[in-house]
């Protein structure tokens, strides 16, 4: 129920605020909706109540991050975006907490490929408002001991792909 309340708190701060001011899905044919089968984005722990009932456009499934057993969230095709899981919302950034427990909000590594707002060549800037609310977002989640261990974990997955790829984190 705790969760249920934070999630919802985080939700509210990022339902209009994107990271231009217009749908960035128009400029790449909304690459970060269009996956395949295996192509979806993490739940954190507990927001999968928040998204119980909508699987006319979610599935959701049980993968591995790390050693961790964590759930997985695959669009179906048309989103509803007001029920939208929170990597969507915050999407092309991620929370990042470093090795001295201090969160940031970082451009994710994995969308480097994929999202035009994250390539030097290209002109639009990303939202200042949206990356404050992100951020906000995730200070209040954070007071959940189960969701901050879990932004550890992705913390360390994003370190193993950046290494992977040789790109920096940043």
């Amino acid at each position: 129920m705790y969760k249920k309340i934070l999630y919802k708190k985080a939700y509210r701060l990022l339902k209009e605020s994107t990271p231009l001011k217009f749908d960035c899905g128009l400029i790449c044919s909304r690459k970060c909706c269009s996956g395949d089968n295996d192509a979806g984005m993490c739940l954190y722990p507990g927001e999968e109540a928040l998204l119980e009932g909508h699987d006319e456009f979610l599935d959701i499934r049980k993968k591995k991050m790390r050693d961790t057993d964590v759930l997985f969230a695959v669009c179906k095709g048309k989103c509803n975006r007001s029920f939208r899981p929170l990597a969507c919302r915050i999407f092309p950034y991620a929370p990042y907490i470093d090795k001295n427990g201090c969160l940031t909000i970082i451009e994710d590594p994995r969308a480097k490929y994929l999202c035009p707002l994250l390539m030097e060549s290209f002109d639009l800037k990303i939202n200042r408002r949206f990356r404050r609310n992100v951020t906000k977002a995730f200070r209040i989640l954070i007071m959940d001991e189960e969701i901050k261990n879990f932004i550890g974990l992705l913390s360390a997955v994003l370190d193993d792909y950046s290494k992977m790829t040789g790109n920096p984190r940043h």
